[in-house]
């Protein structure tokens, strides 16, 4: 392992499986102490696999140092306990990494003004309130890196004249994921924004999708994709994350990324998650048009 992330202080949404679980494992393995945040603190607290107290047990046998919170992200009150606890116990905060999203995949004419309000809350004002939060921190330590998960459900569904028959149309005239992708693409304007306004101190901001469908516990529970498809490894997206928050402030911000592009860039190999060997059997493909499911 090589420690890039030594003495560093990381908070993480969404820790308790899945993307948010690798990237908490794969950074703790570089030798950030990770702050993770999810609703699912002990085992068995939800219907899905996966629980901070899981998390933290696989940091710990890599002799990581961690700090489990347990916060509705939907929540205003709640959210706002996470930034001063990792402060507690840390003393600071270096990287931000917001993962944690809400879905429900429904047409955009049918869905309630409860779900959609729910889903901005935790896809767009939890990440801004955390920056918020967060900078004061990073600005007083002299550098920072944020790093928001977006999706590639935020590219556009093709203009007419439609083919009814082909993929991405049905899946965005079926599934639903307008609202979804909505609040997905106003992270990335978000993102992009708030890395100009953070330039001059040091802070870097940047948004990162997987390129292919990731098998996430949640994911696969809901519906929203087909396990037996084309698969990123969880690895991958730790590993764009990792690169994204151990450069240079000034030398990745402002971008709106998809994980294998931005590793495929940087000639980046993708390793297991506790960054001791390459991942087996895993190449990174060669680029293609990123899928929109």
């Amino acid at each position: 392992m090589t420690q890039r992330l030594k003495d560093k202080v990381a908070i993480v949404t969404g820790a308790s499986r899945g993307i948010g679980a690798a990237i908490a494992v794969r950074l703790a393995a570089e030798g950030a102490r990770v702050a993770m945040v999810a609703r699912s603190v002990e085992a068995g607290s939800s219907k899905l696999a996966g629980s901070l107290a899981e998390t933290a047990g696989r940091i710990g046998a890599l002799g990581g140092e961690c700090l489990c919170i347990g916060a509705n992200l939907a929540d205003p009150e709640q959210r706002a306990h996470i930034v001063p606890q990792a402060l507690e116990r840390f003393g600071g905060v270096d990287i931000l990494i917001n993962n944690a999203a809400w879905s429900r995949y429904q047409p955009a004419h049918a869905q309630s003004s409860k779900h959609v309000r729910l889903c901005f809350e935790v896809n767009f004002h939890a990440p801004l309130e955390l920056v918020q939060q967060c900078v004061p921190s990073m600005r007083e330590r002299g550098a920072g890196w944020i790093v928001n998960l977006s999706s590639a459900t935020a590219n556009n569904p093709a203009p007419a004249p439609y083919d009814r028959s082909e993929r991405y149309f049905k899946f965005n005239a079926e599934v639903g994921p307008s609202v979804y992708a909505s609040s997905k693409a106003a992270l990335e304007r978000l993102s992009a924004g708030l890395a100009t306004e953070l330039a001059a101190t040091n802070i870097a901001v940047n948004a990162v999708a997987p390129v292919e469908a990731v098998a996430s516990e949640g994911a696969v529970a809901l519906g929203t994709i087909d396990a037996t498809a084309h698969m990123e490894p969880l690895e991958a997206m730790a590993e764009a994350v990792l690169e994204l928050c151990s450069r240079a402030p000034a030398e990745i911000s402002g971008r709106i990324l998809f994980s294998l592009d931005l590793l495929r860039e940087l000639g980046a190999t993708v390793h297991t998650l506790d960054g001791r060997v390459p991942l087996a059997g895993y190449v990174i493909p060669p680029a293609r048009q990123a899928s929109r499911g």
